[in-house]
């Protein structure tokens, strides 16, 4: 998988690289510039690792209504992402994030029941990661761009990605947990996929967990083996968009 990946290198964003710590959010470059997005991410790091060790993608959006601000904040501090440390740290709005507004793509009863599981309060912050001086190229990219939310997975794709002019995501990491308190899948059949279909907005690539399913139009990337991610290792694998 890795490397079927680096196949895929790119060179670091120009604006990523001229970053100055002080500096405001760059919304327009960062949404211009390939992203891996991670609906119900936690506080798993192994999305940042593959893509970033590979230099295949430099930015990313997390989004999880589930994890408290303050514990993926320490988080963040107690370990991080290995070889790198925090050049800046921005804090965001909505408004910061969609400044034209949004519209949902979603059903009325999905808006209520997402609305409805909102138990910890929203937040948002992009953070510029470096790598930690003495690791080479083959560690990984010199720096990162990760978006932190705690939204909703499925409303966030909805509002960043299949608005207006908006730019697809790279990737798109699905994972499932009938247990996580999520109110519907991020895999095939769900809400996600249905907005994802319905706005013509369906990424390059899909890594898949094997505890859910890849979106219909997928397929897996022959003779490329698994490896494992998440809280629980769950091996995951990778797919390509076979269908436009």
């Amino acid at each position: 998988m890795r490397n079927y990946l680096r196949s895929m290198r790119e060179n670091q964003p120009d604006w990523l690289t001229a970053f100055h710590s002080g500096d405001a959010f760059p919304r327009d470059e960062f949404f211009a510039s390939r992203i891996v997005f991670y609906p119900g991410s936690g506080k798993d790091g192994h999305p940042v690792q593959l893509f970033g060790s590979t230099h295949s993608v430099h930015c990313f959006v997390y989004a999880d209504y589930g994890v408290p601000r303050e514990s993926l904040e320490n988080a963040l501090q107690d370990h991080g992402f290995r070889g790198y440390t925090t050049l800046a740290r921005i804090e965001l709005s909505e408004h910061s994030l969609t400044p034209n507004g949004w519209a949902s793509h979603a059903s009325d009863t999905v808006r209520r029941t997402a609305q409805g599981n909102g138990s910890i309060a929203p937040f948002g912050f992009f953070e510029v990661l470096e790598r930690v001086h003495g690791l080479e190229d083959s560690h990984g990219a010199d720096r990162l761009a990760v978006l932190f939310l705690g939204a909703d997975g499925i409303a966030t794709y909805d509002a960043l990605f299949c608005q207006n002019a908006a730019i697809r995501p790279f990737a798109v990491v699905l994972q499932d947990h009938g247990f996580g308190g999520n109110y519907d899948r991020f895999g095939q059949g769900g809400q996600m996929e249905d907005i994802a279909n319905r706005c013509n907005v369906r990424p390059d690539l899909l890594l898949v967990a094997e505890n859910t399913q890849p979106w219909t139009g997928y397929q897996a990337i022959q003779n490329l083996e698994g490896e494992p991610g998440g809280e629980h290792n769950t091996i995951r694998h990778l797919y390509e968009r076979s269908s436009k």
